[in-house]
């Protein structure tokens, strides 16, 4: 009986680590990390962000990942923005070296087949602790001209519901973007399906003086 409380608690605290970024692939508040939905796991999510300066500038995100194959996760994510239709997302996962703490990397691809934004991203992630992880890497957005930015970002699990995250996109010409927010599990510890509650706040520093978000969203995450 022990070994299948713990076999339980090991799935669900995966999964409190999974959920989507508001651009779609797993990760923290915008920046994707190293991890990928298990095979046949799906998560699913509707974002809602609310701009600070100018009320007719709100946006909202819609997007779903699923474990298509291993280590592999696939997805799309739609909305205000990207504003020209729905768009796939890629991502592929390595382990680099093994332990109780592997550091962990990926690569991974966003907004396929947009005209503007698509991006391509290098990311490696490692756990401290078992409730604190570290995460850093790089993207390059493919607009006009190829853009790079450095990202880094952290989560912390206050408690088996509670999950707190922060990341920075850092691009060239001093202009980054500070993001931090908050997954809240609603459903029971024991269950594998899962309901969370997103709050988050992006640019917080209103950096280059770009408008700020306030976003309130849910996510809905399965295991097969």
């Amino acid at each position: 009986m022990k070994k299948i409380i713990l076999l339980v608690t090991m799935i669900v605290g995966s999964m409190s680590y999974a959920a989507p970024t508001l651009n779609g692939p797993t990760g923290l508040v915008t920046m994707p990390t190293a991890e990928v939905l298990d095979y046949k796991a799906t998560s699913v999510a509707f974002d809602y962000l609310s701009n600070m300066s100018n009320s007719d500038s709100n946006q909202s995100f819609y997007k779903m990942n699923v474990g298509a194959f291993e280590n592999t996760e696939l997805g799309f994510v739609g909305g205000t923005e990207p504003d020209e239709g729905v768009f796939l997302n890629l991502k592929w996962a390595m382990t680099a070296n093994t332990g109780r703490y592997p550091l962990s990397m990926a690569v991974g691809f966003q907004n396929l087949t947009a005209d503007i934004e698509s991006n391509f991203y290098m990311v490696a992630s490692k756990k401290l602790k078992a409730d604190f992880g570290l995460h850093a890497g790089f993207k390059a957005v493919f607009a006009d001209q190829i853009d790079l930015s450095f990202m880094a970002g952290a989560d912390y699990a206050y408690n088996e519901n509670l999950v707190v995250m922060a990341d920075l996109n850092s691009f060239e010409g001093d202009k980054y973007y500070l993001n931090i927010g908050f997954n809240y599990k609603l459903t029971q510890i024991a269950s594998v399906d899962n309901i969370y509650i997103r709050l988050s706040a992006n640019n917080v520093l209103q950096n280059s003086n770009d408008d700020s978000f306030v976003n309130v969203g849910i996510a809905f995450m399965s295991q097969m």
